[in-house]
């Protein structure tokens, strides 16, 4: 396959997270734009949300700056892989080593719906605390089984930041669920209560 090659411009252009997504997603391994979606979507999609159409542009912004190479199939789709060159790998190093200050963004429809329930019928909270109740439950349960699935090839890292991930479900769907247990003792106004 012939290499495009990218000569560094001492990497005019400041790099973002999704640079970084893809350059940890390539130190694994060559991969297509494709491929990248794939990973992405079975590890770091569970905690960390972006438009997918991102991990289509960003490797051809740096191979550019020459952080990447890209091969080109000769035949066929002519589909593009990716591989990490010696300046990504430090640029990713690099960024590892940067504090790290930012502060934990949670981005939850049912928060944000919690927040302004006021505004709005509140005979429905109990209908959304079951629902966030019964989604985080499952979400934290698909982690303790991906978590069995892959605790024999997943870094330490890996299955570090996955167990993250359960604890944070697990404690979202306990405050769920003693949400539903305080609305179902004393429901909304207009909510009849639940038999015990």
């Amino acid at each position: 396959m012939p290499t495009l090659a990218a000569e560094s411009k001492g990497r005019a252009r400041k790099l973002n997270a999704t640079s970084y997504v893809v350059l940890g997603m390539l130190s694994a391994g060559p991969a297509t734009s494709y491929d990248l979606k794939q990973r992405v979507g079975f590890t770091i999609g569970h905690f960390w949300a972006f438009a997918h159409s991102q991990l289509y542009d960003e490797p051809s912004r740096l191979a550019e700056d020459g952080l990447v190479v890209a091969s080109v199939e000769e035949g066929g789709r002519r589909r593009r892989t990716y591989s990490i060159t010696e300046a990504g790998s430090a640029a990713l190093r690099e960024w590892l080593r940067a504090p790290t200050h930012d502060e934990t963004e949670v981005r939850d429809l049912g928060l944000l719906k919690l927040f302004f329930a006021a505004q709005g019928d509140p005979r429905t909270l109990i209908g959304l605390a079951r629902d966030r109740h019964s989604s985080h439950q499952a979400r934290a349960d698909a982690y303790v089984a991906q978590y069995g699935q892959v605790s024999g090839v997943a870094t330490r890292w890996q299955l570090k930041s996955l167990e993250l991930g359960i604890r944070f479900e697990r404690c979202v769907e306990e405050f769920w669920a003693d949400f539903l247990t305080e609305l179902e003792a004393e429901p909304p106004a207009g909510e009849p209560p639940r038999p015990g």
